[in-house]
């Protein structure tokens, strides 16, 4: 019987002492959630895509934010091509979104003949990450 009595004690002992380990540990699990990911997509357009009635060349930029927080992100322009350095250059937006938000952002340029162009847009998170990125292309003829 007293054997029985204590290996009862000791188990009991045992449980009880590791009982709060085990809580503080789903506690910390449940409260490490951290920040929600970053997450942003962006959609580039240039129209008109073969530009030959020398109009100026619209270009769009709509960025979203797919996360579930507000962020802040940057959105970086490149284009490159025959006259790019000299007419367009390279623009960045800072944006900060709402969660689900939508921002669209446009350049126009002057119609310079003539060559291909092509269009990159980045989004960045706050650390420089690339979190999206889009493409398009237009020509001046």
């Amino acid at each position: 019987m007293r054997i029985r009595t204590f290996v009862t004690r000791a188990a009991l002992v045992a449980v009880v002492a590791a009982a709060p380990a085990g809580a503080a540990g789903a506690v910390q699990a449940a409260g490490s959630h951290g920040p929600a990911a970053e997450c942003a997509t962006v959609k580039v357009t240039a129209k008109p895509g073969l530009n030959t009635a020398m109009i100026p060349e619209t270009i769009k930029s709509t960025v979203t934010n797919c996360s579930s927080a507000t962020e802040t992100v940057k959105l970086t322009q490149t284009i490159s091509g025959p006259f790019a350095p000299d007419t367009f250059g390279t623009k960045s937006w800072t944006l900060t979104l709402t969660a689900g938000q939508t921002v669209t952002k446009t350049r126009s340029k002057p119609y310079a003949c003539c060559g291909s162009y092509n269009v990159v847009d980045k989004v960045l998170d706050s650390s420089g990450a690339v979190l999206a990125t889009s493409k398009a292309s237009f020509t001046f003829a």
